[in-house]
């Protein structure tokens, strides 16, 4: 799945346990640690991971706390389609209206998450 994805340097900064009070999982961090994102094609899809060091500033940008309580968002399709944890861990897809109820829940773990995002476009 992450065959043609283009991973970012590992992160070795500080700990980052949470963003706006959604505590990150550790299949999220862990994954984070060893690429810190990075961007490229998942089969039916263009993903871009957001940098652990820049989840915040890009979270406050879009006022993702005001328009989805509970709630961040960690990565795009690289346009209108975002991808975030919410604070029960779940991992997520919603347009960029960032509408509640617009929200498509993928998985609960990192290691499924790209293939998960794989299905939810394959199957639309």
């Amino acid at each position: 799945m992450w065959s043609e994805f283009q991973f970012n340097e590992p992160y070795i900064g500080d700990d980052v346990t949470e963003i706006n009070d959604v505590k990150l999982p550790r299949s999220y961090m862990d994954f984070m640690r060893k690429h810190n994102g990075g961007e490229g094609s998942i089969g039916e899809t263009w993903l871009s991971l957001y940098r652990i060091e820049e989840l915040q500033q890009i979270n406050d940008e879009y006022e993702i706390k005001k328009y989805l309580p509970e709630h961040i968002v960690i990565g795009s399709d690289g346009g209108d389609e975002f991808y975030g944890i919410d604070s029960n861990g779940m991992f997520f897809n919603v347009p960029s209206l960032f509408d509640k109820q617009d929200i498509t829940y993928l998985c609960n773990d990192m290691e499924t998450f790209a293939e998960k995002v794989n299905e939810f476009w394959k199957n639309l």
